[in-house]
């Protein structure tokens, strides 16, 4: 079956904006008061944000979108989920597991990302145990390779092959979920280099100072929940069957098809791998979520003494995946920091010229969401920094984007949606995404739509609403003695925290 050339615009943010969290490209914040010393950073009221010398934004392009079908192999097995592109010999895999990270024991934040990398580190294999060097060797004899990954509500192990090469594959994947060897060996290497790799991001600036935002702005959700050093060394093998035993249910898992392939194919290569994995009861437990909960300071200057340039967050509260208004808060996002004319990019690198790029993210769960401003400076523009951003966040409830300005954000998240969707392991990806987070699989379709429908007036409103200068926080990583003064003028209720003693796996950053 051809896929289908659907004139549909869908934006990244309807989807990809979720558990991982989606980049942007700007951000924003408070009116800067004329004692600040900086100038306005927003635009004359009622001008147009259009950059001069770039052409404006044409008609939209057509965005594909093929058809998917859902099948459930009989009562207790895994759903499949199938869109065919069959434009080439090559068929995307992606097996989707509801647990994720808001699973993680008390105690043993990390264990579902240990357990996502176990995976391929040893399974039985008609019966014998097989090492992940061979499992490697198996998958790249296939012409592919074994990815796994995590987020807060799903575990994954996704591979892409030829064609002629996907019933061997699925049967590895199947293995690689039901049957993984979970060796004690092997659970000391992947912490260690899990351990390694957290020891580099508590170095530098950037990661730390997202951490430290995340930590602060979910407070004591249970989202806000951070990797340690300790939470590692914590997690023991029992943890990891434990969760294994658990979660990995066949009524728990999806096994999602993009490619050259269609339903009928698929549900006859699944049935013999499947056959005999049945859940019993069914499953009394789902993946758990709660509302950020912040209980810190709105303020926090982290000092980071050999970093070489501070890193500035700003971050607002977000709407949850299936809110009303979750449309109108996705183009709000945009609004601010959706690309490089966006708002924020705007003020902070064009007009000021005090960083190369200022990024936004989102970061949606079922219970609720934030929304992060993220950007690099000296030291000593630090505060300056800080205020543009705060400024940017609140400017389109001010003054709303016109037409122009709404029709470039819709370009450039379309563009970005279009190009995951347009190949098969961004197609698999996305539809194991959605699934994962509960969303319809038909959001892609239904999304164009409504994001057209979004209007000015209704963004000035959401940030209004949802965003007064109370519920914005910052968050700043660098020398705090590069910065000066000016960074305690920001908040007189500011905490001051060291990089070096901070308590990453406590709400409060300290024991």
């Amino acid at each position: 079956m051809r896929r289908r050339d659907l004139m549909r615009s869908v934006m990244q943010g309807g989807l990809g904006f979720g558990l991982a969290g989606a980049a942007l490209s700007g951000c924003a914040g408070p009116a800067l008061s004329s004692a600040s010393g900086v100038p306005r950073a927003g635009p004359p009221r009622g001008s147009s944000l259009a950059v001069p010398g770039l052409p404006e934004p044409g008609p939209m392009a057509p965005v594909h979108v093929p058809d998917v079908v859902r099948l459930r192999l009989g009562g207790g097995a895994p759903e499949l989920i199938v869109a065919t592109q069959d434009e080439l010999p090559l068929v995307s895999v992606s097996m989707r597991v509801r647990c994720g990270s808001a699973a993680d024991p008390p105690g043993r934040a990390g264990c579902a990302m240990l357990l996502s990398q176990m995976l391929a580190r040893g399974a039985m294999r008609q019966g014998q145990p097989v090492d992940g060097a061979t499992l490697a060797r198996q998958a790249e004899a296939l012409g592919g390779s074994i990815a796994t990954g995590v987020h807060d509500s799903g575990i994954w192990v996704d591979m892409t092959v030829m064609t002629p090469r996907l019933p061997e594959a699925l049967a590895l994947l199947v293995d690689l979920v039901r049957r993984p060897l979970l060796g004690a060996q092997e659970l000391q290497q992947v912490r260690a280099q899990a351990i390694d790799g957290l020891g580099l991001r508590l170095q530098d600036p950037a990661l730390l100072a997202t951490l430290v935002a995340r930590r602060s702005a979910w407070g004591r959700s249970l989202h806000g929940l951070v990797t340690t050093p300790e939470s590692l060394q914590a997690v023991r093998r029992e943890d990891l069957a434990a969760m294994h035993r658990r979660w990995f249910r066949p009524d728990r898992l999806a096994i999602v098809l993009a490619g050259d392939i269609d339903p009928a194919r698929a549900r006859a290569l699944m049935r013999p791998l499947l056959e005999g994995w049945r859940a019993g009861e069914p499953a009394t437990y789902e993946m758990p979520s709660a509302a950020p909960q912040p209980v810190l300071p709105a303020t926090l200057l982290i000092d980071l003494p050999w970093a070489a340039q501070s890193s500035v967050v700003v971050s607002a509260p977000f709407v949850a995946l299936d809110a009303p208004d979750r449309r109108v808060a996705q183009m709000a996002a945009a609004v601010v920091g959706g690309g490089y004319s966006a708002r924020l990019n705007q003020a902070v690198r064009v007009r000021r010229g005090l960083s190369y790029g200022a990024d936004g993210r989102i970061e949606q769960q079922r219970a609720g969401g934030l929304f992060f401003a993220e950007t690099r400076v000296e030291h000593r523009h630090a505060a300056e920094a800080v205020l543009l951003m705060r400024e940017q966040m609140l400017s389109p409830g001010r003054e709303p984007p016109d037409e122009a300005e709404l029709q470039a954000r819709r370009a450039a998240l379309v563009g970005s949606f279009a190009r995951r969707l347009d190949t098969t392991e961004g197609l698999a990806t996305q539809l194991g995404e959605l699934w994962a987070q509960g969303v319809a699989l038909d959001e892609p379709a239904r999304f164009a739509g409504e994001l057209a429908g979004v209007d000015g007036l209704q963004v000035l409103e959401f940030v209004r609403r949802r965003w007064p200068a109370a519920a914005l926080r910052t968050v700043v990583v660098g020398r705090l003695e590069g910065a000066g003064e000016s960074l305690q003028g920001l908040d007189a209720q500011s905490l001051r925290l060291d990089a070096t003693t901070l308590a990453l796996d406590s709400p409060m950053l300290r024991r």
